[in-house]
C-alpha cells in the first residue's frame, strides 16, 4: 500500500476521531446512562453505513451541498453549542439547575457537517483505495461506534476523577467545541482559498544574510534581557 492511500484512510479516521470525540465526551458529560449511551452509539455506526450505501449513488449532490453550505451549517451548530453552553452553565451556578441532559441535545444531535464530511470523505477515498463505498462505510460506523463508545467511558472517568458536577464539565466543554467549529467555519474557507491560487515563485536570500539576520536578532534579546534586569522593578 503506498503513502497515498495510507494518508486518505488518515482523513477519514481524523475525521471520525473528531465525531467520536463530540458524541461522546458529550454523553458522558451530561451523565447519560449506559444504555442510552449504547442506543445513541449504535445509531449513529448505522447511520455512516446507511448513509454511505444512499450517498454512492447521488455523490456529486451531495459533494456539492456539502461545499456551498458547510460553513453555514458550521456556523449555525457553533453558536447553538455555545448559547447551550453558556446556558447551562448559568443555569447550574445561578440556580442550581441540572440542564445537562437537554443541553446534550445540542452535541449529540446529529449534525449535518460532521455526517456530511465523514459521507464525502468515504465516497472520494473508497475509489482510492479500492473498495466500495458500502464497505468502507460498514468499517467506518464501526470505528466510530468505538470512538464513541471509548469516549464516553474516558469522560465518565474524568468526571469520577475531578469530582466537578455534569452541569459544569459540559457547559466547559460545549463551549469549547462551539469555540472550535466557529474557528473551522473561519479559517477553513481561506486556507482552501488561499490553496488555490496561483503562487509566484519565493526568493530565499543567501546563506550569509540569514545568518546576519539570527545574530542580530539575538543580539537585540540579549540588550533586551539586560536592560529589563537593570532597570525593571519586578525582578530583584
Amino acid at each position: 500500500m503506498d503513502i497515498a492511500n495510507l494518508l486518505w484512510q488518515a482523513g477519514i479516521l481524523s475525521v471520525l476521531l473528531i465525531f467520536g470525540v463530540k458524541i461522546g465526551l458529550a454523553m458522558g458529560f451530561a451523565g447519560l446512562s449506559r444504555k442510552m449511551a449504547a442506543l445513541i452509539t449504535a445509531g449513529y455506526g448505522l447511520g455512516i453505513y446507511a448513509l454511505s450505501a444512499l450517498a454512492n449513488a447521488y455523490m456529486n449532490s451531495v459533494q456539492g451541498f456539502f461545499n456551498t453550505y458547510s460553513s453555514l451549517i458550521t456556523i449555525i451548530m457553533a453558536a447553538i453549542l455555545i448559547f447551550a453552553g453558556v446556558h447551562t452553565l448559568r443555569e447550574w451556578k445561578e440556580h442550581r439547575r441540572d440542564t445537562a441532559k437537554t443541553a446534550c441535545v445540542a452535541m449529540v444531535a446529529p449534525c449535518p457537517c460532521c455526517f456530511g464530511a465523514v459521507i464525502v470523505s468515504i465516497i472520494l477515498v473508497s475509489p482510492i483505495i479500492g473498495v466500495s463505498a458500502v464497505t468502507l462505510g460498514k468499517y467506518s460506523g464501526i470505528i466510530l461506534a468505538a470512538f464513541i463508545g471509548f469516549f464516553y467511558a474516558f469522560a465518565n472517568g474524568i468526571a469520577a476523577a475531578i469530582k466537578k458536577p455534569y452541569p459544569v464539565l459540559l457547559g466547559n466543554f460545549m463551549l469549547f467545541a462551539g469555540l472550535y467549529f466557529l474557528t473551522a467555519a473561519i479559517v477553513l474557507p481561506n486556507v482552501n482559498s488561499v490553496m488555490s491560487m496561483k503562487m509566484t515563485p519565493l526568493t530565499v536570500p543567501g546563506i550569509d544574510t540569514i545568518i546576519y539576520v539570527v545574530l542580530g536578532t539575538l543580539a537585540l534579546m540579549g540588550l533586551g534581557i539586560y536592560l529589563n534586569k537593570r532597570k525593571s522593578t519586578f525582578i530583584e
